[in-house]
């Protein structure tokens, strides 16, 4: 029976990839190539950044970019293409491999645009970035919104006609709002994969000059926290409710990694200890920002959600919980250090992965860390 059933399998693969083929071939035909050229292409235009809320980002090399007639692809999971007539705009496409970020091997200069194109008359401002940016809290708030920012210091955001988004979330649609941009203007590129504009306007990523994406955050431009901070910490109602130390469950996550085996263990005894067990999906936006800014303590695995250590007060305190061999991201400590927060992280012995996650702490760690004030544990 189950070998019928893997046979099923690797036929159903294989006309799937036939069916694949001949619409790639379609597409070539009626779309064409794309190419790469070192030429001077025609109907750009690319436009240094050197402020940003005049803070100085020369460093950055962020540039801001215009096509008249240009044209966005992307296949929503991997890869984003800018295209002026049949060129790759290779500074401002992404393609994503192995977790590496890569400009020179974009799948577009291999299959084309294998997608029916859709026109819109006025400009449309590029905020895709395939899997990175798609519904992740930390790259949205890291790589989009600061996009957005980018953006506006070449043009206001009240003149840019359209949008192009991957598909948005609650969380995603909420910091819009704040923004103050016309939900009526958002083009959901999970719908429009390949669309061409009057104007195609992008901006370089923010953060993302070499390696992986994992070494972008690593290395978090300081003005990205301090716009972030200023934008979003005044929509705070300090009338509600809020928790001196609080700990991050995160057994909620969709994600299978760096999650606690022991977690219900962990959260027990920080219960005892007067932390509030928070599980962050459940919380907007707003209230999240609120919850990390009036906290003196927040002990979390990691994840996502510590992206919100941007919006804490100077000193307060941080343990991060990571799997002994986890490929960590730096990030987090790095957020915290601009901050001014009181960073500690703790490798916990990585086990044979459960339903309930792959990490398992000890709590005796725990209890060493909140009867010291040493960092170093």
């Amino acid at each position: 029976m189950f070998q019928i059933k893997e046979l099923s399998m690797k036929i159903k693969r294989f006309f799937s990839n036939i069916y694949k083929k001949i619409l790639n071939i379609i597409f070539l035909k009626i779309y064409g190539n794309i190419t790469y050229t070192k030429q001077k292409i025609q109907n750009i235009k690319i436009n240094k950044i050197n402020s940003i809320d005049n803070i100085n980002v020369k460093k950055f090399n962020y540039k801001y970019l215009e096509i008249n007639n240009g044209r966005i692809f992307t296949n929503f999971v991997e890869c984003v293409g800018i295209i002026s007539n049949k060129f790759l705009i290779k500074e401002f496409s992404f393609q994503q491999i192995n977790g590496k970020l890569q400009k020179e091997k974009n799948q577009i200069l291999r299959t084309g645009t294998p997608k029916i194109k859709k026109k819109f008359s006025g400009n449309m401002l590029s905020l895709t970035q395939g899997a990175s940016g798609h519904s992740n809290y930390s790259h949205w708030l890291l790589d989009i919104l600061p996009k957005i920012k980018i953006a506006s210091e070449k043009i206001d955001l009240k003149e840019i006609d359209f949008f192009y988004f991957t598909k948005l979330n609650s969380f995603q649609k909420q910091t819009l709002k704040l923004l103050k941009l016309d939900y009526k203007k958002f083009i959901d590129a999970n719908v429009n994969r390949h669309v061409q504009a009057s104007k195609i306007l992008a901006v370089s990523h923010p953060n993302f000059f070499h390696g992986t994406i994992v070494d972008a955050h690593s290395n978090l431009p300081e003005w990205i926290v301090f716009y972030l901070r200023k934008t979003f910490l005044k929509k705070i109602d300090y009338k509600k409710k809020n928790y001196r130390s609080i700990y991050i469950d995160r057994s909620d996550s969709k994600e299978k990694h760096c999650k606690l085996i022991n977690n219900d263990e962990i959260s027990k005894y920080l219960k005892k200890k007067n932390f509030k067990v928070l599980q962050l999906s459940k919380l907007n936006f707003i209230d999240q920002i609120r919850l990390f800014n009036n906290c003196k303590q927040v002990i979390a695995p990691h994840g996502a959600g510590l992206t919100n250590l941007i919006f804490c007060k100077k000193n307060t305190r941080v343990l991060e919980i990571f799997p002994k061999n986890h490929n960590q991201t730096r990030v987090y400590k790095k957020i915290s250090k601009i901050n001014n927060l009181n960073y500690t992280s703790i490798k916990c012995d990585k086990t044979i992965f459960s339903k309930k996650g792959d990490m398992l702490l000890d709590v005796k760690l725990i209890q060493k860390y909140l009867n010291t004030n040493d960092s170093n544990i």
